[in-house]
């Protein structure tokens, strides 16, 4: 479990009340995060130990949101999507992050607990200390989200009493204004409770970094278009989902539920016009701007995410996909196109046209080829990384689940090239990590989407006389065939940063060939998958 508490050993209070907090957050380096980072940490834990009038507290810890959010959110960044398992420097500063959003938790908590018990100067911000308490959480949640772990029962069952909590008093749909810095939009403790729920909905554990930043925003923007229903909604088209408050779990299917009086259910039906009206605007020209989707948002990655959203959100997700069937098998796994082309080829990555090494030559003279020792020698470490892996389950279109065995070491990330090959076959299969999860028992399980045919290891250069920028020379290629089913075209597989349409390859292999690049249908994080032409 991560330590949440920063070392205290020479810490020491800065202020006592808010005005002196004000001033205190003006002398922050803002400039060094990690180090602001740290004094905030300090202080939040200081304050929520010292003998503060709650309502001075409340006071503090709003003027304290502000520059937290603004460290947490630049910090954020340096591990959100990297491949797993986190180096040392990530895990260490994302178990900072990820504490401090539990400390400021805990500290509002203190004011919760001032308000239960009749503080008088505290009677009319029930709401807003919750709301508070809410979104931290939330917000400590999504940051097992960024690295692709599953987020603790604990969790859930401290979001859930919270939002009982709420209810209870009365104050769940209630509009709370930000009585102290008015600079948050009004919101509702529901509508914050709600952008766990739809976070979680979304199936981050697919989403690339980028995609988790307008996750986020888009959760906060929308979570008001969101309601919860004591009874069961109407049949739609929208799957009936549902939360149980008295559990430590997110949202379910309702058929997966007992019904019980803590059952609430989830009206989407709004957000889903929302998503739709937003689709379709895209598609007649609209830009991502105008509709206030953001200023980095582009097409057309705006209009396929919120497809996706909508598909996880309002059409059951990918989790009532095609039949997965059981499978328990160990498999050999490499990463990377280097890896991917070794193991495909059987050999050393060679220029073609080079001279044999001297151990090459003497391997030709004394066998008549050379042998499996010498390429080992000559691949590099990263070419001749395997690993195996648990093969969990499979469907029949090329999808698997698959669980990385405790003592593998290489780094997992998504989007990635990945080689497989299944039992006593000999023959390895490419495809892409789709998603990544860590479960609370520190299990790595890992997506993977095949693609289709056996590929064959070329090797690749520019045809044109005016290479790629940084490109020179020859380098590792994956070419897939055409297949009739199902229905695909040739791919050819190159490092990122290759493709250009129109631009034509040279690839050595068994024979040489020409292909003219068309379309890319894959970019993953180390390649670009490519529609081709051979000529």
């Amino acid at each position: 479990m991560p330590n949440y508490a920063p070392s205290l050993n020479a810490a020491q209070l800065q202020f006592t009340d808010s005005a002196g907090c004000k001033r205190w957050i003006e002398s922050l380096p803002l400039t060094n995060l990690q180090s602001a980072q740290r004094l905030l940490a300090e202080q939040v834990v200081l304050i929520r130990q010292a003998d503060i009038v709650p309502a001075e507290l409340l006071r503090m810890l709003e003027a304290l949101r502000e520059p937290i959010h603004f460290v947490q959110g630049e910090l954020a960044p340096k591990y959100t999507a990297k491949a797993l398992p986190l180096d040392a420097n990530e895990e260490i500063l994302w178990m900072r992050v990820l504490g401090l959003w539990q400390n400021l938790t805990d500290a509002y908590l203190v004011c919760r607990d001032a308000h239960v018990q009749g503080d008088p100067a505290l009677r009319n911000h029930g709401a807003l200390i919750v709301l508070r308490c809410l979104r931290y959480t939330t917000n400590a949640m999504f940051e097992y989200y960024r690295i692709y772990r599953q987020v603790p029962a604990r969790y859930w069952k401290a979001l859930n009493e919270l939002y009982v909590f709420a209810e209870q008093s009365d104050f769940a749909r209630t509009v709370v204004a930000d009585t102290f810095t008015r600079q948050d939009a009004d919101s509702t403790c529901c509508a914050a409770y709600c952008q766990a729920l739809l976070a979680e909905l979304a199936n981050p554990f697919a989403l690339s970094a980028r995609q988790m930043g307008f996750l986020a925003r888009w959760v906060e923007k929308w979570s008001s278009q969101v309601s919860l229903h004591e009874r069961p909604l109407p049949p739609s088209a929208i799957p009936a989902l549902s939360v149980d408050l008295a559990g430590s779990a997110g949202p379910r299917f309702s058929e997966e539920l007992a019904p019980v009086s803590t059952q609430r259910h989830l009206d989407l039906e709004q957000i889903g016009r929302t998503l739709r009206q937003n689709i379709t605007l895209l598609k007649q020209g609209q830009t991502p701007l105008m509709l206030g989707l953001g200023e980095d948002a582009r097409q057309p990655g705006c209009e396929n995410l919120l497809m996706l959203f909508y598909i996880q959100w309002c059409r059951a997700g990918t989790g009532r996909g095609e039949q997965r069937n059981i499978v328990e098998e160990k498999a050999q796994v490499c990463m990377g196109v280097h890896a991917a082309h070794y193991f495909i080829s059987g050999r050393s990555f060679r220029v073609p046209g080079a001279m044999l090494t001297r151990q090459e030559e003497h391997d030709m003279q004394l066998f008549g080829h050379i042998s499996e020792r010498t390429e080992r020698s000559l691949a590099s470490m990263e070419s001749s990384a395997v690993e195996s892996w648990e093969l969990v389950n499979q469907s029949n279109s090329g999808f698997m689940c698959m669980m990385r065995e405790p003592d593998a070491a290489l780094r997992v990330g998504h989007n990635q090239l990945v080689a497989v090959r299944r039992g006593a076959s000999k023959l390895f299969y490419l495809g892409l990590i789709q998603w990544l999860r860590i479960e609370e028992t520190s299990d790595l399980h890992v997506g993977v989407r095949l693609f289709p045919g056996i590929a064959r290891a070329v090797a690749a250069r520019p045809a044109n006389f005016h290479a790629p920028s940084g490109i020179s020379g020859f380098e590792r290629a994956l070419l897939l065939p055409e297949m009739a089913v199902p229905a695909t075209p040739a791919t050819l597989i190159l490092p990122t940063g290759w493709y250009q349409p129109g631009r034509f390859v040279e690839l050595f292999g068994e024979q040489k060939q020409v292909a003219k690049l068309l379309n890319v249908i894959e970019k993953g994080s180390d390649f670009d998958r490519c529609t081709v032409t051979l000529v």
